[in-house]
């Protein structure tokens, strides 16, 4: 097999922000969303630069300044530029417009809302034994349908069927266009589906199966140490007397107090106080996060900043500051969360 690593291989990510009525939404937009003390988009990111793809085009619309904000020309192993997509285009039409703009030959198109689980050099084998036009990643749903993950191959020749103005989408127009012009379309089956953010209730999910994948991993994050189950960063304090039943990933500078009890899959974000004998379950809290001393926090997502009362009870709430969402502090989650294939079954692409 040819070496991945050329020029003729370029990286799409499909990160455009599209605000719902879910509150997770207003606090920021979803490729940036902390999961597993990383920005979402990161796992598309780095999951290329892994399988030999060296440069990249993050496509946003009004996220594309945070993102490049947080992601700068570099990072998680690949060169980024960035596409704003002012007037919406879809998934197809972005991959057009980013594509077009340099002289590769293959795209590997991916959704900046998921965490891919196929292996990239398999996908790669899979596209070019099939010299096909386009190559969709697809996995079973919990009814044994194959649904799309959000992740392609395009070959440059796909790109001359996408229209270069309005919104052009990949299942519902590139695809069947291809067929009507008698190209290949493959299909590479993954052995899961890929975990995508659609709301609060998938996001604490997809939290959940990261901090649980990353738990197991042997190589720690940068700065971070396993021990056991947890994951804690090296500034991380934990009271001797505190209990860890992983897995448990603790940010930086992270302190947790006496008799405190974590019980995974929790994420504990930088900066974040957990008090003397409070419990934190199956969890996940962004930044300089505080929860009072007996207090109880269960199946919850806390915004940067939130502080929890000492002695409060929290059971499946999103719970943000005010100032930084023009929503109610609390909302109240499904509880016992909807499983995670279930609901990626029917979840549509972000941007088509």
């Amino acid at each position: 097999m040819e070496d991945d690593r050329n020029p003729s291989l370029h990286g799409i990510v499909l990160a455009g922000a599209y605000p719902g009525h879910d509150t997770i939404d207003l606090l920021a937009p979803r490729p940036l969303l902390p999961a597993a003390q990383r920005p979402l988009v990161s796992y598309a990111i780095r999951w290329m630069a892994d399988g030999g793809v060296e440069t990249a085009t993050i496509c946003a619309n009004t996220a594309a300044r945070a993102v490049r904000a947080r992601l700068g020309r570099y990072a998680y192993g690949a060169s980024l530029d960035y596409l704003e997509d002012w007037h919406p285009r879809g998934a197809a039409g972005c991959a057009r417009d980013a594509g077009l703009r340099t002289t590769a030959g293959t795209f590997v198109v991916a959704d900046g809302t998921a965490v891919p689980v196929a292996e990239l050099a398999d996908l790669l084998e899979r596209h070019r034994a099939e010299r096909a036009a386009i190559t969709a990643v697809v996995a079973a749903d919990t009814a044994g349908r194959l649904q799309p993950s959000g992740f392609y191959v395009f070959d440059r020749r796909a790109l001359s069927l996408v229209s270069e103005e309005g919104f052009q989408d990949i299942k519902e127009k590139l695809i069947p266009s291809l067929y009507a012009a008698g190209e290949t379309v493959a299909i590479h089956v993954a052995r899961e589906a890929a975990p995508r953010v659609v709301n609060a209730d998938t996001y604490l999910a997809l939290n959940q199966w990261l901090v649980g994948r990353a738990s197991r991993h042997r190589d720690s994050p940068e700065g971070f140490r396993v021990l056991g189950g947890t994951i804690l960063h090296e500034s991380a304090a934990v009271d001797p007397t505190a209990r860890l039943l992983g897995p448990v990933f603790l940010g930086a500078e992270v302190t947790v107090g006496p008799d405190a009890t974590l019980v995974g899959p929790v994420s504990v974000g930088p900066g974040s106080t957990i008090g003397a004998e409070a419990v934190v379950s199956r969890s996940v809290l962004w930044s300089e996060c505080s929860v009072g001393d007996g207090a109880f926090v269960d199946r919850s997502m806390l915004a940067d900043r939130v502080r929890v009362p000492a002695r409060d009870t929290l059971i499946s709430v999103l719970k943000a500051d005010q100032i930084r969402a023009e929503a109610p502090s609390r909302r109240p989650l499904r509880a016992p969360w909807t499983p995670l294939v279930a609901s990626l079954g029917h979840a549509s692409h972000p941007q088509g």
